[in-house]
């Protein structure tokens, strides 16, 4: 029976872990697993949030696709679309046990899961500096669960299983950063401190989005580190890494659990994380609507029955996941799927090629099922499509949205990465604003193209493929419109001062708590 087994951890960066180059993280758990599986080089988020992220994943469709475009509890649309088939449904008409553990944050996308209730098992923090909230106390009772249904109820399965573990670690950083939001962080000895990235500062902040510029007036816990010094982000990066290693040992509880229940030989594990972490790169931290590498760059790790470990270098999204999973349990890809099956493309063990996104696309509702599309060079359009759509899209690619974290601050932002080059568009309320890196020579992107005007012909180049993009899938973006008060970024760039929209959506929502509660 083809089992497989999803890990997720919560804000983890691909640039966080040993397998893609970290040298200061530990997490052999994760490690081990990277160093027998296909590790993928070049994954990405469809959003830097969670729930529009999990939504996407979770149904291999885009925010503007199935709605959920924010955190917000209540998005336009009740209920999530039942016009998306989601993952678990698909497995679940397959034959196929699937029950997820964990964090879901999904409005409705783990449809075809049973879900563990997760509750919150609180215990003391092992250094006050390192304080504890909700996604440690959850984790505790979500790898507790799972091991004991690995233990005592996977080897009584008859059918094949789906089984999710959803991990909320290392998003613990958060409270971290609201602990020390007042500077002072000195519970790590200077030597013990893990070194400031190479491109923690920018020498061109100025040709930056405005909405980067002032990411501090839509982003809580940017704000909070407006005083910080570079030891303070020492300290985070030290924190983040701590957090890091106690999800990394709870995920070595799962893989010894699926030892133990027979299974292991014939599961594929996945290894995956919603979105990434700013890990003080351009002074970031957390997330938000910043596309750079840290932010949307996230692991993901296949370990196959009988597959010997290589490196994968195609362009991935994580609405890939549903496509890709379902050709490999030899399930249809439903119609409703934005992603495409890499499930050939590995199976072919080419080093070289992608998954052709683009014909994909324009498949996509055509038939009543997708299958997986065959290999094509990384730079090529799709077979016979030269002539047919001028305007479409000469490179493989990915796209990534932002619109707001909660409310009140709407930003909306997208990013399309090809294998040559990174394009990103603010709608700010001075128009259009962009950022363009060449990834082959920039990886840190430190050098915005978009300010020089030798590369004007390649920025249009660039936004042509934005709009054809936007067709394709019928994205509005190049519609929408910022909407944000003008008390916001009244203080200097680099230095917060004022409101902030998501501490004043907190305002609201506690207030309205407090009003529902004085009526009873």
């Amino acid at each position: 029976m083809k089992n497989i087994l999803i890990l997720i951890c919560d804000q983890l960066s691909a640039k966080a872990l040993k397998a893609y180059g970290n040298t200061d993280s530990e997490t052999r758990a994760i490690d081990a697993l990277a160093d027998r599986g296909i590790v993928f080089e070049r994954a990405y988020t469809p959003c830097p949030l969670c729930q529009p992220a999990r939504a996407s994943f979770w149904s291999s469709s885009y925010p503007h696709q199935n709605g959920v475009i924010s955190n917000l509890p209540k998005q336009k649309q009740a209920d999530f679309p039942d016009s998306i088939t989601t993952l678990g449904e698909v497995f679940q008409k397959g034959g196929y046990e699937c029950i997820h553990f964990g964090k879901e944050h999904d409005y409705g996308a783990l449809r075809g899961f049973t879900k563990v209730v997760n509750e919150q098992k609180k215990t003391e923090p092992e250094n006050p500096a390192l304080p504890y909230d909700y996604e440690t106390y959850f984790d505790i009772d979500t790898t507790e669960k799972a091991v004991r249904y690995l233990q005592q109820t996977a080897p009584n399965i008859d059918k094949p299983l789906l089984m999710a573990v959803d991990l909320q670690n290392p998003h613990n950083i958060c409270a971290y950063i609201g602990a020390h939001a007042e500077s002072g962080a000195n519970h790590v000895p200077p030597e013990e401190l893990p070194p400031l990235p190479d491109n923690f500062r920018d020498s061109d902040t100025h040709s930056r989005a405005s909405f980067l510029q002032y990411l501090c007036c839509g982003h809580r816990r940017q704000s909070q580190t407006a005083d910080w010094s570079e030891q303070d982000f020492q300290h985070y990066l030290h924190a983040y890494y701590y957090y890091l290693q106690k999800v990394d040992r709870q995920i070595g509880g799962v893989l010894s659990a699926l030892k133990q229940s027979g299974k292991a030989e014939d599961t594929l594990i996945v290894f995956m994380a919603d979105h990434g972490e700013g890990m003080a790169a351009h002074q970031i931290v957390t997330k938000s609507g910043t596309f750079y590498e840290e932010t949307v760059r996230v692991p993901f790790v296949l370990q196959v029955p009988g597959r010997q470990p290589q490196r994968y270098d195609c362009l991935f999204s994580l609405i890939d996941l549903l496509p890709t999973l379902a050709d490999y349990a030899g399930l249809p890809i439903p119609a409703s799927a934005a992603g495409v099956s890499h499930w050939p493309t590995l199976l072919a063990e080419l080093k070289s090629g992608q998954t052709d996104r683009k014909a994909a696309e324009f498949d996509n509702g055509q038939s009543p099922e997708k299958q997986g599309q065959p290999a094509v060079g990384c730079d090529r359009k799709p077979e016979g499509a030269e002539g047919s759509w001028p305007d479409y899209p000469t490179e493989s690619y990915v796209v990534s949205q932002w619109h707001d974290e909660f409310e009140g601050y709407f930003v909306p932002a997208r990013m399309y990465l090809t294998e040559s080059y990174k394009y990103l568009a603010y709608q700010d309320k001075n128009g259009l604003e962009e950022e363009l890196y060449d990834m082959s020579t920039d990886r840190l992107e430190q050098k915005n193209l978009a300010a020089l005007p030798e590369y004007r012909l390649l920025l249009d180049h660039y936004r042509q493929d934005l709009q054809s993009y936007c067709v394709v899938s019928g994205d509005p973006f190049f519609q929408l419109k910022a909407d944000y008060s003008d008390k916001y970024r009244q203080h200097p760039v680099g230095r917060h001062s004022g409101p902030n929209a998501v501490l004043e959506y907190q305002q609201r929502v506690n207030q309205a708590k407090q009003a529902a509660q004085a009526q009873v």
